[in-house]
């Protein structure tokens, strides 16, 4: 919306027929305030009702409820200033910085997963509240700087969303091999491992991608059908609803699953060794 309006009010280059069908779009988003006040009436209660369950999981002093509390908290800032946003344009910026802090705690969740799989050893080392806290600031600060930069150069809005998404795909396969490698896990507890990653990937790909893929598209050819665009447009208002099954997955935690991770595991392995060598020596010695 923030991007169609300066592209139709700063930009003399459009012609009356590109300038038309953004009106168009405009008509059929108000229309589209009725079903998104639906789906925020469900999602706002719902959301709320998460950040609480997710609460009670940060006493295990776990990165990853810590970064699903802070999505859920951008998604509801986005829910809220949808509804505001034929107050305001305001809150289209507003909507732009939220979405870019649920887009960095989304790569966050991939790359603690990732961290706690293939390098278990660096993650527990690096497991504080000053980390939680560097981690959390950093995601809401970051894309204030980046929505900054944004609304100068308006082609980075379409741009931006594809580098976490990559990110979030090389943690994916990167925790995959790792899990490949593992012989003390079960499938059944590979795939309660993989379940927030895989999630995380399956929304960013359905559900927040091809929104602005098709609002480029809508921008760049004349015969793009509008209506695909709307369906993208409520498949993304979907995404905060989806963003509260996190919990779900959540309960059953990574560390409760793997109660010792690749090198602990050897290294209870070498001390058992140890230890009968030990007791060997001291029974030959004591006989």
């Amino acid at each position: 919306h923030v991007v169609l309006y300066n592209n139709l009010l700063l930009n003399p280059n459009y012609d009356a027929y590109h300038r038309s069908r953004m009106k168009t779009y405009y008509y059929y988003y108000t229309l589209l305030t009725v079903p998104a006040s639906i789906i925020a009436s469900i999602e706002i209660p719902m959301i709320c009702l998460a950040i609480y369950a997710v609460y009670s999981l940060i006493k295990s002093k776990q990165a990853a409820p810590v970064f699903v509390i802070n999505l859920l908290i951008s998604d509801l800032i986005q829910i809220v200033c949808t509804l505001l946003l034929n107050a305001s344009l305001l809150f289209g910026y507003i909507i732009i910085w939220a979405g870019s802090i649920g887009l960095y705690f989304m790569t966050c969740i991939a790359v603690e997963r990732y961290v706690l799989i293939a390098h278990p050893v660096w993650h527990r080392s690096h497991r504080s509240v000053k980390y939680f806290v560097c981690t959390s600031l950093t995601g809401w600060l970051i894309p204030f700087i980046v929505c900054l930069v944004c609304f100068f150069i308006n082609v980075l809005v379409y741009i931006m969303p594809f580098i976490p998404y990559l990110v979030i795909i090389v943690c994916f396969v990167g925790t995959c091999r790792s899990l490949s490698h593992s012989i003390s896990l079960t499938p059944v507890k590979q795939q309660l491992v993989l379940a927030p990653l895989f999630f995380v990937v399956i929304s960013y790909t359905f559900l927040i991608l091809p929104f602005p893929i098709c609002l480029f598209l809508l921008l760049h050819v004349y015969t793009f059908p509008l209506s695909l665009v709307i369906f993208t447009f409520i498949l993304y208002l979907l995404n905060p609803l989806v963003d509260c099954l996190l919990y779900v997955f959540m309960r059953s935690d990574i560390e409760k699953i793997i109660r010792m991770p690749h090198c602990c595991s050897r290294l209870k392995r070498v001390q058992t060794e140890t230890g009968q060598t030990t007791s060997t020596d001291v029974q030959c010695d004591h006989v």
